[in-house]
């Protein structure tokens, strides 16, 4: 029992904490790696926004294209997708991923019926880039 003891202190006195130098060269290495992943990490989440806004516009094209056809319209036409989520088009107003400044998308329906762009709005101003495109 005494030696067993023994050994426990002997342990004990033997263990060692890591330096302040080992330490700051650890803190060093995963600053470096935080350095390079948070850039990635950010460019992939912009991304991602960026294809999911592409990919509700497409969503927003149709219904557009699909309501015109219901009116029966022989003009050009803007939809927005909140009236097309009100008018039953669409199940929900789309939410904007990539652009804060806007909360809407505004899609444009030409005299053929044919969807040729739809852009971010947020009621008064409107984005110039086509998310079609």
């Amino acid at each position: 029992m005494i030696k067993i003891a023994t050994a426990f202190k002997k342990i004990g006195k033997d263990k060692r904490g890591f330096t302040l130098v080992e330490l700051m060269a650890v803190l060093a290495v995963l600053a470096i790696i935080a350095a390079i992943a948070v850039p990635r990490f950010t460019g992939t989440i912009n991304t991602a926004k960026k294809n999911a806004d592409k990919a509700t516009a497409t969503i927003v094209a149709r219904a557009a294209e699909q309501k015109w056809l219901d009116d029966q319209e022989s003009t050009e036409k803007t939809y927005t997708a909140s009236s097309l989520a009100s008018d039953g088009y669409l199940k929900e107003t789309p939410d904007v991923q990539a652009n804060s400044s806007y909360d809407d998308y505004k899609a444009t329906v030409d005299s053929s019926g044919k969807c040729t762009k739809v852009v971010y709005t947020n009621g008064t101003n409107d984005a110039t880039d086509n998310l079609l495109d």
